[in-house]
């Protein structure tokens, strides 16, 4: 995967299951994502060992799958992503360093803005899709208003996502969402993680009918 080609991919399969400091036996959690349809997954590089997570994730990356870094903050952040092989970066910010050092290594990236002019700014200078966080704090209604001025800046519903809004963010006009809590459990339980595999087919049940 590419810059080329990335929209048009998590358009097809829009939720991305963020590992944030996570509880769980990953390689469990991951693993039935993956099953229940998850094709796009973020570990945050302040996570413990995110860098080794990366590097064995590619053992599990296919075609159709792929793992990028999340809270990539700086040109260091960006840099250990890469050399552990993520294939797409997130940021909570907009730092034009890092859009820069994204396009010149052909890595997807998508920065987080939160106002129309930081929005406006981080496409401009080349954000292949705007993270707008915190979403659930902002409400449905921000998403809707925000497509009269930027009707083609992709934007990725970040931020308290859960099944029960998910559908008022894609009918807003989200692109794609962002779930950390709702995909990945707080305790390493089987049944929890489980129940999480679960809400993952629930949420891109709800992606498949946005339209």
């Amino acid at each position: 995967m590419n810059r080329e080609n990335f929209l048009t991919k998590l358009k097809a399969s829009p939720v991305i299951a963020i590992l944030r400091r996570p509880k769980v036996d990953v390689q469990v959690c991951v693993k039935l994502l993956v099953e229940s349809g998850i094709r796009f997954i973020e570990m945050t590089m302040e996570s413990e060992k995110a860098e080794d997570f990366l590097r064995s994730a590619k053992q599990m990356e296919s075609d159709n799958t792929v793992f990028g870094a999340g809270t990539v903050t700086t040109i260091s952040l960006a840099k250990k992503a890469m050399f552990a092989g993520a294939r797409f970066l997130v940021s909570p910010n907009f730092n034009p360093e890092v859009v820069r050092f994204a396009h010149e290594h052909d890595l997807p990236i998508c920065c987080g803005a939160l106002t129309p002019t930081e929005i406006f700014a981080a496409h401009a200078t080349g954000a292949d899709a705007i993270k707008v966080f915190p979403a659930s704090t902002l409400g449905h209604q921000y998403f809707k208003e925000l497509r009269g001025p930027f009707p083609n800046i992709p934007l990725i519903a970040t931020g308290g996502i859960n099944v029960s809004n998910a559908p008022l963010f894609f009918q807003a006009g989200a692109d794609a969402i962002g779930a950390g809590s709702a995909l990945v459990p707080g305790e390493n339980r089987q049944d929890l993680i489980r129940k999480c595999a679960q809400t993952a087919r629930k949420l891109l049940a709800v992606s498949r009918n946005r339209l």
